[in-house]
């Protein structure tokens, strides 16, 4: 089996870079592979299944095609497009998966996340992250017009850039005894997840943990085939 992790692509309209960087990614890059695995933040922001424009029907149809050539997608929310559901799934024959999501690979255990669950040094973060995963607020949410939660969600985003922009670096980053403490309490042997933006390889005790980066400059994706594991990065034209 053969397997691609890519992250943080953050698409929205003003980005046709990054549209054209996925959409040649799919037609070529990723076709090298039996399972795509997006794991967090495809979308800049969602606010339900049923919005569409421009930019959300051409991903679609380039995420179908991906899947009418044999490859399985799988969608894990990312902090952005937590509101994105299996009718948006079910357009291109994907599969929404539980972050975190575990499975085996060669005798290792890997633990798959968006990674936004490791940083628990930020309590602001986790306090709103409550308070909108809760079904109440989604409920109320997505049970207004599609322009009042477009509304709602870019004050959301105002508001976490400029919150943001104030926050101590450590904040932003994964706390290293959340992870380790995850890490063995789970029998996990190597950690795959994005959100931070920091992509490296790190060698923790527990074994390897692969940060993914965030699409922008250069976009970033993690390839498992013949049994290797490759962080690669490319330039985006």
């Amino acid at each position: 089996m053969s397997y691609c992790f890519i992250s943080d692509l953050h698409i929205d309209n003003k980005r046709d870079d990054i549209k054209t960087a996925f959409f040649n990614f799919l037609n070529t890059i990723a076709l090298n592979f039996e399972n795509l695995f997006i794991i967090g933040d495809l979308f800049e922001v969602w606010v339900g299944d049923d919005y569409q424009d421009q930019t959300v029907l051409e991903v679609i149809k380039e995420l179908k095609k991906f899947s009418a050539n044999g490859g399985n997608i799988f969608i894990m929310h990312g902090n952005r497009d937590f509101l994105l559901g299996r009718d948006f799934c079910d357009k291109f024959g994907g599969k929404i998966i539980d972050d975190p999501y575990i499975f085996e690979f060669n005798n290792k255990q890997i633990y798959v996340s968006h990674g936004d669950a490791f940083c628990t040094d930020d309590i602001e973060y986790h306090n709103f992250k409550k308070m909108v995963r809760s079904s109440k607020w989604q409920e109320n949410f997505l049970n207004e017009t599609l322009n009042k939660r477009l509304e709602i969600a870019n004050g959301l985003r105002k508001d976490s850039s400029s919150l943001n922009k104030n926050k101590d670096e450590y904040l932003m980053d994964v706390n290293l005894s959340e992870v380790e403490s995850i890490a063995l309490k789970e029998s996990i042997d190597i950690i795959i997840h994005g959100h931070v933006h920091r992509p490296k390889i790190h060698h923790e005790k527990f074994g390897t943990r692969y940060v993914l980066g965030d699409w922008d400059k250069n976009f970033w994706y993690l390839s498992i085939k013949n049994g290797e594991f490759n962080l690669i990065s490319k330039e985006i034209k």
